[in-house]
């Protein structure tokens, strides 16, 4: 790949807080020994938890004075638990014990006489911080949702655990993020979003975002970070916004876990487990979840043709259904080398297969009078993935609070083959045929990211990062017809393909932080470097794309009160096409509809901004806000039809885009007994292009709304609405989609069980309609989903200790 010089950066390599408080009153009555030390008494001892009064390594000491608690002397214990404190001036102490998982400790009544030097404390036992004496304390839920200066954080509780199998489920119930037909995440009712996940991007999992997040089981996620305006600090893709799930981590010692089994209609199972374990310095967690799937589907389409005199009307009418199976594993284990450096590996795996069959009637009339062309296409087809996922993190933390540098990579390959044959049954001899597609893909990318965080003072913070991302794509797509004369299948070299792609993205970013006690702002700069290789092996042909971006952000936030503060947000965004779209293979498995990529595509710049109020609670609250998206040189599908009344789609370069609205989100607990959460906008859309002769504009709205019912017994119920109004796309307008699920679920086995029932798209009403006009064709479309989800799911949780951000045993 041809390299470009990028900017050379220089990274500045220059803890504990207490996560509860507690009191000590049982520590083992202090040793004294008669000392000939002349310059002040020597404190030892060892931290121990139980059982076993086993070592707790790298705790802090502070040894206070008891007049004034100020500050007397400290030190850390060692990999064994062991500490000593020499020097210590004669006089009464208190000494506190932190340490990251455990409950705050302090001694009182240390006393350090003149004539007694040397102390001995004897082992000190804490406490974790989600254990007091020897109960189970179940934690308080958080607050669902948090509004910080560049992102909404919702954090994901029991309810939405339970009525959510994967990641798929658990976005649909987040504010302001729904899925297309195809179970891609939208932000707003738009596309192009970037995916993350714990900060790394999505695709080094696999190639099929919608299969990540079906693979992914739901009670492994902590929380999930929307940025409709992200700060420079994410990535700068994205024109709708990036959104990262972050996944559980073990902090504390014991043992974790949780079972879970579904067994759904339809064939629609999903099975999983995962354990996290961590003593001393060392935690190891693991999971595993398998999945099966079975959808149905029936699609029409009606389509007047006008390019030419003799005009034709098609009329196409389909059902289908895809089955698949995933597995997908992950393993991860953390290391405390000491109290300020950690090391974290991990893998993931992936497997996934389908197999997808289709009956699509196509019948052709002309004004002429011409004999209707009638045919009825076929299709079979399977595909198998796997995908491999390698993972190590270093993170080294200072002295100072906050200040701490981070290391991050990733390697991924994988690999997916698939075939298709189609057999078009017709009376007109011309229209019966028997095709073969052939497709291999192969993969592999590396990732490397390098953050350092200093806090300059109490109230000012600069971040700054470097980026790099390398990846490579084959794909292979092979297209065979059958030969009416021999039976076998011929190679047919103009719709087959071969497609070779390279990327290198090289990215540093910088950001400040500066707060003061009504005030605080965010100013960032993202500078990427971005380099890419087109290489159309059947074709020979290669070309290469190389572009510098600058990527600014801007947030700007005044408190009105404790919890109330007004925000102002600025960023830029680019979207670079992504393979699939540059790949000019052309797709005919739709003869009258057929699509292929192109090459020619450029980047997508856009402009975001929002101006909103917020203020949330620990029993709920809401955030209004303005916003406006400005794209210039918008990519999006356009569709051109020929003199034969076949048409081409393909991803395109429009003029621009422009969407403007009121948006609100908002979460409340009524009556002790109602949880509700949701968000709605109305706003205005707009797609322009005076080249491709593009003027649509709409108003639009949509919605959802998520509530969590408190019922006698025990039971609670839940219900989720979600509408997506109607709005402009590039040659017309996509109608509005409304899906509506419930649920019901009881707690079992002490809260350590649950057992729910669950409805998705409960009306059958996930309908995609659209409608395109132009000046040569006008066109209705439909696809929907055909058959209702209901499961039922048993999910059990072991362990006394509960995983960070996790629910409790």
């Amino acid at each position: 790949m041809k390299r470009t010089p990028f900017l050379n950066f220089l990274a500045l390599f220059l803890l504990n807080i207490p996560l509860s408080i507690s009191f000590n009153a049982n520590a083992a009555p202090p040793i004294v020994t008669k000392h000939t030390k002349a310059d002040g008494g020597k404190l030892v001892g060892k931290i121990v938890e139980s059982p076993g009064n086993v070592g707790v390594s790298f705790a802090t000491i502070a040894l206070l004075a008891s007049k004034d608690s100020s500050l007397a002397s400290g030190s850390v214990a060692d990999e064994n638990g062991a500490f000593s404190i020499a020097n210590v001036t004669p006089g009464k102490y208190v000494l506190r014990v932190t340490n990251m998982g455990y409950q705050t400790l302090f001694v009182p009544n240390i006393n350090v006489s003149a004539e007694a030097n040397l102390l001995d404390l004897g082992n000190i036992t804490i406490l974790p911080e989600a254990q007091k004496l020897n109960e189970v304390i179940v934690k308080g839920e958080k607050s669902m949702i948090v509004d910080d200066i560049d992102k909404k954080i919702v954090n994901i509780g029991k309810d939405m655990l339970a009525t959510s199998n994967n990641v798929s489920d658990l976005l649909e119930k987040v504010p302001a993020v729904s899925l297309d037909e195809n179970g891609n995440p939208q932000v707003r009712g738009k596309g192009n979003v970037v995916v993350l996940i714990d900060g790394k991007p999505s695709n080094l999992y696999g190639s099929d975002l919608p299969t990540i997040l079906q693979s992914f089981p739901a009670n492994l996620i902590e929380r999930i970070d929307v940025m409709t305006t992200p700060s420079a600090k994410y990535e700068g893709e994205g024109a709708s916004g990036v959104i990262d799930i972050i996944t559980k981590k073990t902090k504390i010692r014991g043992t974790n876990g949780g079972l879970r089994a579904s067994l759904g209609s339809k064939n629609n199972h999903n099975a999983s487990g995962n354990i996290s374990y961590r003593l001393g310095k060392v935690g190891v967690n693991a999971s595993l979840s398998g999945q099966t799937r079975n959808m149905t589907w029936k699609r029409n389409l009606s389509r007047d043709n006008f390019i030419s005199e003799n005009t034709s009307h098609l009329e196409q009418t389909g059902t289908g259904g895809n089955k698949g199976k995933n597995a997908f594993g992950r393993i991860g284990v953390n290391y405390d080398i000491n109290d300020k450096n950690s090391l974290e590996v991990g893998v993931n795996y992936s497997r996934d297969q389908s197999r997808n069959n289709s009956n699509l009637l196509n019948e052709t009339s002309f004004s002429s009078g011409n004999a209707t062309e009638k045919f009825n296409r076929l299709n079979n087809s399977k595909g198998n993935g796997e995908n491999l996922n390698f993972n190590l993190d270093y993170r080294k933390k200072f002295d100072d609070k906050d200040h701490q540098l981070t290391f991050t990579s990733s390697y991924s390959l994988g690999e997916s083959d698939g075939e298709s044959y189609y057999n078009q049954e017709s009376e007109i001899d011309s229209l019966m045929r028997n095709q073969q597609n052939l497709r291999d893909n192969k993969r592999h990318s590396l990732f490397l990211n390098s953050d350092y965080t200093w806090p300059i003072t109490k109230k000012a913070t600069l971040e700054v990062g470097l980026r790099s991302r390398m990846s490579a794509n084959d794909n292979t797509n092979s297209f065979y017809n059958m030969s009416k004369e021999t039976g076998s299948y011929v190679f047919d070299p103009n719709i087959s393909n071969v497609f070779g792609y390279k990327d290198a993205t090289y990215t540093g970013f910088m950001t400040f932080s500066q707060k003061t006690d009504l005030w605080g702002m965010r100013a960032g700069l993202r500078v990427t470097d971005y380099n890419q290789d087109i290489n159309q092996i059947s074709i020979n042909r290669a070309f290469n794309v190389h572009f510098l971006t600058l990527v600014p952000s801007l947030a700007l936030t005044r408190k009105l009160g404790e919890t109330a503060q007004l925000k102002l947000n600025y960023s830029r965004r680019v979207q670079r096409p992504e393979a699939d779209w540059l790949n000019p293979y052309t797709d005919v498995s739709d003869p009258r509809n057929i699509q292929s990529g192109n090459p020619s595509l450029k980047p997508e710049f856009t402009h975001k901004a929002e101006m909103g109020y917020s203020n949330y609670e620990a029993s709920g609250g809401w955030g209004p806000s303005l916003f406006m998206d400005y794209s210039n040189n918008a990519i999006t599908r356009i569709r051109t039809i020929d003199e034969t009344g076949i048409s081409l789609t393909q991803f395109a370069n429009v003029g621009r885009e422009l969407s403007y609205g009121l948006e609100t989100d908002f979460s409340q607990t009524l009556f002790e007994v109602l949880k509700i959460n949701g968000s709605g906008r109305v706003y205005r859309s707009e797609v322009v292009s005076q080249v491709a002769q593009i003027d649509n504009r709409t108003w639009s709205y949509s919605g959802n709304l998520n509530a969590f019912v408190t019922l006698p017994a025990d039971f609670k119920a839940s219900a989720y609405i979600n509408y997506e109004g109607p709005r402009a796309i590039a040659q017309g307008t996509r109608e509005g989609v409304f899906v509506a699920n419930m649920g019901i679920r009881k707690e079992l086995l002490e809260k350590k069980a649950t057992l729910s029932f669950n409805v998705q798209d409960i009306f059958l009403s996930r309908a995609y309609k659209s409608q395109l006009n132009t000046a040569t064709y006008s066109q209705n479309s439909l696809w929907q989903q055909t058959n209702r989800l209901v499961n039922l799911t048993f999910q059990y949780r072991f362990g006394k200790i509960s995983a960070s951000g996790g629910d409790d045993a």
